[in-house]
């Protein structure tokens, strides 16, 4: 069978091959489709101009992965950082963050074509990255953290709140984790749970005490509401299983009641997961299996300075404080 040249074949191919073979999860490869879905938009306005074709019309537009060089991969990046065209009535500018990730795919593409033998040489491999600005993640402070549980009501209806809340900053896990954990992923006898995480990869994660009683709290209200049967943990009181959203409303909501940060959603809890245990002095290769981290420079972020282990240390050390 001949292997095809045509770049919105090859990238069909390159999509099958990211949710079959790496596991990638359905989300990532519909960004990783944007993405690329963007760059042949660009290299369709770059061979067949302007035209106001339609997406059928545009499929069947013959584009030669042999024609893209280095030159053109630029000029498309180039015009990431004024103004990308989505249509020819719409404009959109993008972050040094977005244009990175849009270089990171098409790193990923043009490396996956090189490997299947089907360009003779990457473009793609000399690319570079924007500079990203380093922003600190945010986070509570263990005093927040103490005030946020206080905070939520000890009745069977806030046992769902403390629970999620409580296995949030419990474990670290991730929001989309969180919410497709099985019953059957959670074992009380040794308290841990079974995580599936980014690219299908499963990892082991302690809670604790805390954690531990309010999710057996929270179960008796799930028997009620189970009508469905279902095996997943978290169910809402309609008997369905728990969407993002609503998880994140819920969330906001309670952390509106400790903290002015800008940002409340869950993942400031897995902030605060893993600030709090890095500031009490936890292994950061521990910490980076616990979160899923595949690198551990992805984990590094957390090292950040608190200002109050900062102030402390001053006092402590400084002749005139």
């Amino acid at each position: 069978m001949l292997k095809s040249n045509n770049l919105v074949v090859l990238i069909k191919e390159y999509l099958d091959y990211l949710y079959i073979a790496r596991n990638y999860s359905q989300n990532t490869v519909i960004s990783y489709k944007t993405d690329l879905k963007q760059f042949y938009n660009f290299m369709i306005l770059t061979y067949h101009g302007e035209a106001d074709y339609s997406e059928e019309e545009k499929s069947k537009l013959n584009i030669d992965i042999n024609s893209i060089d280095i030159f053109i991969l630029k000029s498309f990046i180039s015009e990431l950082f004024e103004k990308q065209k989505l249509d020819i009535k719409k404009t959109r500018k993008f972050s040094n963050r977005s244009v990175s990730r849009k270089i990171s795919v098409l790193k990923s593409f043009f490396k996956y074509l090189y490997k299947k033998g089907i360009i003779k040489s990457n473009p793609a491999s000399s690319l570079g990255f924007p500079k990203i600005a380093k922003k600190l993640p945010s986070y509570l402070s263990q005093n927040e953290i103490n005030k946020l549980l206080d905070k939520i009501g000890s009745d069977e209806l806030s046992f769902i709140d403390r629970a999620i809340i409580e296995l949030f900053y419990g474990t670290g896990i991730r929001l989309s984790e969180l919410i497709n954990l099985k019953f059957s992923d959670v074992n009380f006898s040794n308290k841990t749970v079974k995580v599936l995480g980014k690219g299908s990869k499963q990892r082991i994660v302690p809670f604790g005490s805390k954690a531990d009683t309010a999710i057996k709290n929270y179960l008796h209200i799930r028997d009620i509401v189970n009508i469905n049967k279902l095996d997943t943990l978290f169910i809402s009181k309609k008997g369905k299983k728990f969407g993002p959203v609503e998880v994140r409303r819920m969330v906001n909501k309670n952390l509106s009641s400790v903290t002015d940060l800008r940002k409340k959603s869950p993942h400031v809890l897995r902030h605060s997961f893993a600030t709090h245990l890095l500031d009490n002095g936890a292994d950061i290769r521990a910490v980076k299996d616990l979160l899923g981290h595949e690198s551990l420079s992805t984990t590094q972020i957390y090292t950040h300075v608190n200002p109050e282990k900062l102030k402390k240390v001053y006092k402590q050390a400084h002749p005139k404080a």
